[in-house]
């Protein structure tokens, strides 16, 4: 992906990433959140993938999805390691018991969010979209270490509460 690239004005579904921060901005959203997306499209091609979805996309529910998407694509580039870390290898055979862990850890946490006020006040506190944390709890994914930390942060759980053991 190259900025210096020709852009030709008649290729309607293919707007240069400029054009599309440029609107993300006219729609209202944060300054600071397409600066972030500004400085990291050229380098990760799913950033701008995924602007180029959101730039098709006429529905505002979905869009608020690829906004929430956006959002974890770049926590995930921010908090990326700077040396490769050693992850567990994951057998096939094992696959059903990771998911079945993964969906008892998620209820756990849920019954915790619920206590302190629900989803709606997670979204408040974490500034994590609300469609993002419903998906979250969800689905049987295997949840991101930053995802965990803000939302340990924002009930006041110690780390050891969200050291999950197949967190990404």
């Amino acid at each position: 992906m190259n900025f210096a690239e020709p852009h030709d004005p008649n290729k309607k579904n293919n707007p240069h990433a400029l054009e599309i921060l440029i609107m993300m901005r006219n729609e209202g959203i944060e300054d600071a959140f397409i600066d972030c997306l500004m400085e990291h499209c050229q380098r990760y091609e799913g950033l701008k993938d995924l602007m180029q979805m959101w730039f098709e996309e006429s529905d505002e529910g979905e869009k608020e999805l690829i906004i929430a998407d956006l959002q974890e694509t770049l926590d995930d580039i921010i908090n990326a390691p700077k040396e490769p870390e050693e992850r567990p290898y994951l057998h096939y055979e094992d696959l059903k018991s990771i998911q079945h862990d993964i969906h008892d850890f998620k209820n756990k946490l849920r019954e915790e969010v619920d206590r302190q006020g629900g989803i709606t006040a997670l979204a408040r506190n974490t500034g994590i979209p609300q469609p993002s944390l419903s998906r979250f709890f969800s689905s049987d994914s295997m949840p991101r270490r930053t995802t965990l930390y803000k939302i340990a942060k924002a009930l006041n759980l110690p780390e050891s509460a969200i050291g999950f053991k197949w967190t990404r």
